[in-house]
């Protein structure tokens, strides 16, 4: 869809204050925190923050270390990239360009506000951005209606809106279904229940106004109805580009709420989504998209599926209400429970966070205020993580990590006017540093230069060998690849005949209890006969849901598919969760993730090839990203598998239903419904939808894998195209490898990645201290970040390294890895499989010499080679050691977590 300008209001341009950002110790200290090469300092447990550090910069500043690397390898594979689009179409230049491609992709996480109105989601959020007016906060009558997502302005400092609109046909068949609704309850003589007339008609005079009543369908669709917002027929965004953020709130406020008490036009009910973009928010909002999602959904079909996409996809939610209604208001803790499926088995939500707001309103006087505050603050967490250990339907869909679930009690106003509280008090600058965490530049950073040095080993392989002696390498990796290839399948089998298994108690259930499952949604106990009359007509209609339009009645969604589906989904709900969990690794992720050729085991033997092995070692790592991405998509398509299968196979019941009219209808529709469960095997077609499904899983997971890698080894040993390669590429080649290894060796993992990582290596510097890059173990936690080391004499950064005292081993957990190893030391003797895997991660950095790794290697058991391999770590030191639980972790997690809690 085209964006058109909007004019105007939008053109307005106002001046903008320029803040310099003032260089210092503790912002260097802030960028190595951000970057990954310093873990945060800690005091008594708790995370101390620098308050004049928690506010995003009103200025771009200068770009941080990551940022520069990342942009030199841009600017050559940039040069490269044009330098390939002129040379002859070869299978290994196609290959490359491909590359190219596959290099810029991008994948942002997504944070999803709940909260019901007049909970503060707006001030938060403004709050969290630096902002006082960028999302319309809201009076009493108003409240928001459409989705809002915020992200990073990466172009221009201007503050932009772009609004995506239903289409034309939408709109029209919204109109259609209120008249239509109209319509039947003239021709039906049962009692019926009106409560959704007066939404029918806030609907059409929130637009139309008030001279839109009593018009029919064909008056309200005349295009001069439209004349104020052209891009709505025109299939176009409507965009504004403003100087201020107060600017863009007071143009996007007609567009975004719902006002009671506003006589003005209101064009949310034609709007499908609005995109913020805020300039100067790279540090919170580069990889990282806020979305305020209205709280159950929307009548709308379009803004619907929407809605339900962006809740699948939120790597975090976040619950917001008024910390005086935290745990007795029951909106928030229904909205959590009618979404959790969406964002739990059925999502990818790794982090749920609790969020009470307004802590500054209290009866309170200048000498107890700051300490009532505290205390109210402290008394609601408890209250509040004790609620949520009662949520069981909740609980069932997380396995239960530590930290998993969060409780932030904050002040938006506080945070601005520091009346009562300090910053850090408020909390806010709490949730900015789960936003910088979960940004996560240094990962993408990482992640950017290692596809960059994979190419450029492609290419400058390709330059300086031919392909005459790669066919043993050749049948050494294709062997590989096929033992690895059926480890996986026969590992996903055993999840099938789980799966299985447990339908099979679902369907039984099922079978046994449907009639009380349809009763319980159409022939509640307590309600009126011809009261629910309409409801069914309109359950039916829509393929068995029943979706309120009425605000106040969002809670009250009904879908009959999920009611017949839900003793099937119970069955399998924990070994879901086993198999697909969001917050840890399951068996599927770590079967992905062990997979590998051991490509860089081979350069030993096989010099001439190192180039084109590292290259495949950077495609396998590329391609089990790729899947773990593919994975959590397609589990969550696997998830709803049960419900979709029942509302197709309900769904010639359903138009049945929906005919039945005149005396006796609300009967006649219900008897259908029951008569076809009864008739039609719906819930052993819906195990069987979904076993297959797993089975495609398998398949994909396999395939993707023996294609693409077999694709891979064609082209780098097997294609002889050198002479349609660029020239020498020998300089950019070294000064990746350079900005790669840099890099590489402060590994860095997203706080919502569950994989631990902890790493430290040294190297001397010419006056006499240690270079050491260093990240922490990652805590479930994403706020509970190590202690960070800088160098109080030369406060220097340089890159992704500081300098500290040589003594500084003390404060990098050293000493923990070195009583692991020693504790398990026969325990990892005998059960270390990946032996080889560990071994050339320590030659790789320097951590084993040449001639302990030739020892280790012919070893004639795993347990003889982890015998020598313990031997020289240990006699290494404290570094060595803690490089060896690096390795080990990255390639025994299993093992190490089982000796760990063990």
């Amino acid at each position: 869809m085209a964006c058109k300008t909007s004019s105007g209001n939008a053109q307005k341009r106002c001046q903008k204050a320029i803040v310099t950002p003032i260089r210092s110790p503790k912002k260097a200290k802030r960028m190595m925190v951000n970057m990954g090469s310093l873990p945060k300092t800690t005091k008594s447990g708790v995370g101390e923050i620098d308050n004049d550090l928690c506010q995003p910069s009103t200025s771009m500043g200068p770009p941080s270390p990551d940022c520069k690397r990342k942009t030199e390898v841009k600017k050559i594979m940039e040069s490269l990239r044009s330098k390939l689009q002129k040379m002859t179409s070869t299978k290994l230049t196609d290959f490359l360009r491909d590359k190219f491609e596959t290099l810029e992709k991008d994948k942002k996480k997504i944070v999803g506000v709940f909260g019901k109105t007049g909970a503060g989601k707006s001030s938060l959020i403004n709050t969290i951005l630096g902002e006082t007016k960028l999302l319309p906060s809201g009076n009493q009558g108003a409240c928001t209606s459409v989705m809002i997502q915020v992200e990073a302005n990466m172009t221009n400092d201007k503050y932009i809106a772009e609004i995506e609109f239903i289409t034309v046909q939408e709109w029209e068949d919204e109109l259609s279904s209120i008249f239509m609704a109209r319509t039947c309850e003239l021709g039906d003589d049962e009692d019926m229940d009106d409560s959704n007339d007066d939404e029918d008609e806030d609907i059409i005079t929130a637009f139309y106004g008030n001279v839109g009543r009593g018009k029919n369908l064909e008056e309200l669709m005349d295009k001069r109805c439209f004349s104020n917002i052209p891009e709505f027929r025109s299939a176009l965004k409507k965009c504004f580009l403003c100087d201020t953020a107060e600017e863009l709130s007071e143009n996007i406020c007609c567009f975004t709420r719902s006002d009671t008490q506003n006589d003005e036009p209101q064009y949310w009910p034609l709007v499908k989504c609005i995109t913020v973009k805020v300039p100067n928010s790279n540090d919170l909002l580069e990889h990282v998209v806020l979305v305020d999602l209205p709280g159950n959904g929307d009548c709308n079909k379009s803004r619907d599926e929407m809605w339900k996409k962006s809740v699948g996809d939120c790597s975090a939610v976040w619950i917001v209400s008024d910390i005086s209604r935290a745990t007795s208001e029951k909106e928030c803790w229904e909205i959590l429970n009618s979404t959790v499926s969406l964002f739990g088995n059925g999502g990818e939500c790794q982090s749920l966070s609790f969020i009470c707001t307004k802590t500054d309103v209290i009866q309170m006087n200048q000498k107890d205020s700051h300490t009532r505050i505290l205390t109210r603050n402290k008394t609601t967490k408890k209250k509040v993580r004790d609620k949520f250990q009662k949520q069981k339907e909740v609980k069932k869909h997380f396995s239960g990590v530590k930290d998993f679930f969060k409780v932030f009690t904050v002040s938006s106003k506080e945070y601005r006017m520091r009346k009562h509280l300090e910053k850090e008090e408020t909390e806010i600058p709490h949730l900015q540093e789960f936003l910088r965490n979960l940004n996560g530049h240094h990962t993408r950073t990482s992640d950017y230069i290692s596809g960059a040095y994979g190419i450029l080993s492609l290419i400058q392989g390709a330059k300086n060998s031919n392909m005459t002696d790669s066919k043993e390498l050749c049948q050494i990796l294709e062997k590989k690849l096929k033992d690895n290839l059926k480890s996986i399948g026969d590992s996903m089998d055993e999840s099938w005949e789980v799966f299985d298994r447990c339908l099979s108690q679902g369907v039984q259930q099922s079978e046994d209890s449907h009639e009380e499952l349809i009763n319980k949604r159409i022939s509640p106990r307590g309600k009126k006969h011809g009261g629910y009359h309409q409801l069914v007509k309109s359950l039916c209609k829509h393929d068995g849901i029943y979706k309120p339009k009425r605000k106040k009645n969002r809670g009250k969604k009904i879908n009959l598919n999920e009611s017949l589906a839900s003793c099937m989904r119970s069955s399998i709900d924990e070994e879901f969760k086993y198999f697909f969990p969001n917050d840890k690794w399951g068996p599927i992720r770590e079967q992905i993730e062990n997979f590998t050729l051991e490509a860089t085991s081979l350069i030993r033997d096989h010099p001439i090839w190192s180039l084109h092995l590292r290259f495949l070692e950077t495609e396998e790592r590329e391609l089990k990203a790729e899947l773990i991405c593919e994975l959590r998509k397609k589990k969550k398509e696997i998830y709803f598998t049960l419900t979709k299968s029942i509302m197709d196979s309900m769904h010639s019941c359903y138009k049945r239903a929906s005919l039945h009219t005149g005396k006796d209808s609300l009967k006649r529709m219900k008897d259908e419904i029951h008569q076809h469960v009864n008739n039609v095997n719906i819930f052993r077609k819906a195990k069987d939808d979904m076993l297959v499904r797993l089975t495609e899983l398998k398949n994909f997971i396999v395939m993707q894998l023996q294609s693409k890698l077999e694709r891979s080894i064609e082209i780098s040993l097997k294609t002889s195209d050198s002479l349609f390669l660029p020239d020498d590429v020998t300089e950019d080649y070294n000064k990746i490898k350079k900005l790669m290894d840099c890099s590489s060796t402060v590994p860095f993992t997203s706080m919502l990645d569950p994989q631990p990582t902890t790493t430290a290596f040294q190297s001397m510097s010419g006056n006499g201290k240690k270079h050491v890059q260093i990240t922490a173990p990652i805590d479930p936690d994403p706020l509970n970040l190590q202690p960070a080391l800088l160098d109080s004499e030369s406060n220097d950064l340089r890159g992704s390294e500081c300098l500290v005292p040589t003594d500084a081993g003390t404060e990098l957990n050293q000493l923990s890895d070195v009583a692991f190893v020693k504790k398990n030391r026969n325990a990892l003797i005998q059960r270390v499989k990946m032996v080889d895997a560990i071994a050339d991660y320590l030659l790789l950095h320097d951590m084993i010499q040449d001639e302990k790794y030739e020892k280790i290697s012919k070893g004639s058991t795993n347990q003889e080679q982890m015998r020598i391999l313990i031997g020289a770590v240990q006699a290494g030191g404290r570094m060595s050691t803690s490089a060896f639980c690096v390795a080990l972790r990255k390639h025994e997690l299993r093992l190490v977590e089982d000796l760990e809690f063990a």
